[in-house]
């Protein structure tokens, strides 16, 4: 048992460790482009981009992923991780729904995501 307790720190302690060290590649990409998209569907990927205007600067975070309990529906999240300026009362959600026969984004009157 002491073995594999063992091992499974030894891994997480190497995750850690890969993750601290891309960290400046990841930065590097942000800064040249502007935004990092990971995922190519629309429903459901997860989008950093850089927040550069005149009262605040930092890094955007957009998380698009399927609405829980709800068909043909996606939630949105945006959370603003600012270092110059306040982006707490910025930070938001919302739900966009979409036609199952069409696959065409319906209007905000008509989605919501609680069933």
């Amino acid at each position: 048992m002491k073995r594999w307790v063992k091992r499974l720190g030894y891994v997480l302690l190497i995750a850690v460790w890969l993750m601290i060290m891309a960290f400046p590649t990841f930065a590097f990409f942000l800064a040249t482009r502007g935004e990092l998209q990971f995922g190519d569907d629309p429903r459901r990927n997860i989008r950093f981009f850089m927040v550069q205007e005149e009262a605040s600067n930092g890094i955007g975070l957009e998380w698009v992923r399927d609405a829980r309990r709800v068909e043909n529906c996606s939630q949105t999240s945006i959370r603003y991780f600012l270092w110059e300026g306040n982006g707490r009362n910025q930070n938001t959600k919302f739900c966009q729904c979409y036609d199952p026969a069409s696959d065409a984004p319906l209007p905000v009157e008509e989605s919501s995501c609680t069933p």
